[in-house]
């Protein structure tokens, strides 16, 4: 005799695991990406933002600059910008000796990034450094020249220069300074260096 086995409970349907993992790996990637495209599009539109506050600002810098040129010839001013430059060209700044000094004065590994005048005697630059540390006693010795009225540090900002994280780079300085020479000192000291040449 043979038993038959009755089951009367329904059987259960077999999950297709791997089609429910795929369409879940593609939904993810699907929001990845999309994740990705937003971020690098807000960026984008940030980074245009920027570019057109620039491009205003530019634009507002040339029509002052222009409406200042425009002004000077307006009111016959032409004459004395002649004049100031004819000065200049007979009162020259000596400027090599100035910075042979500026660089004597510097510590080994201190070098200048930028260096003008804001006017014939105020000297703006900066300056990079190892240690914030340099920056000072640099100041300092600029105070113990005796040509020099003024010096005072402006601003000291930190430029990392390492290009990854595991890369282990100590931090640049950079000092920018303001110098106000007494023109008649330094006049009087170059004229003595050049009697003794």
């Amino acid at each position: 005799m043979k038993l038959i086995d009755i089951n009367l409970l329904p059987q259960k349907e077999k999950k297709q695991k791997a089609f429910t993992y795929s369409i879940a790996g593609t939904a993810g990637l699907v929001v990845l990406v999309a994740l990705f495209m937003l971020l690098t599009w807000k960026s984008t539109l940030t980074e245009t933002k920027r570019t057109e506050a620039e491009i205003d600002t530019t634009k507002k810098i040339i029509e002052v600059q222009q409406t200042k040129v425009l002004g000077a010839e307006s009111s016959g001013s032409v004459d004395q910008l002649n004049k100031a430059v004819q000065e200049m060209l007979d009162y020259p700044v000596k400027t090599v000796p100035l910075l042979n000094e500026l660089i004597s004065l510097l510590p080994d590994r201190g070098f200048f990034n930028e260096f003008m005048y804001a006017d014939r005697t105020v000297i703006n630059t900066i300056v990079q450094f190892d240690s914030s540390r340099e920056a000072a006693f640099y100041l300092s010795r600029l105070k113990t020249v005796e040509w020099i009225e003024e010096a005072d540090i402006i601003e000291i900002t930190t430029v990392e220069a390492g290009e990854s994280e595991d890369e282990k780079v100590l931090p640049r300085y950079l000092a920018a300074y303001e110098i106000h020479i007494d023109q008649g000192k330094m006049e009087a000291l170059l004229s003595r260096g050049e009697e003794e040449e």
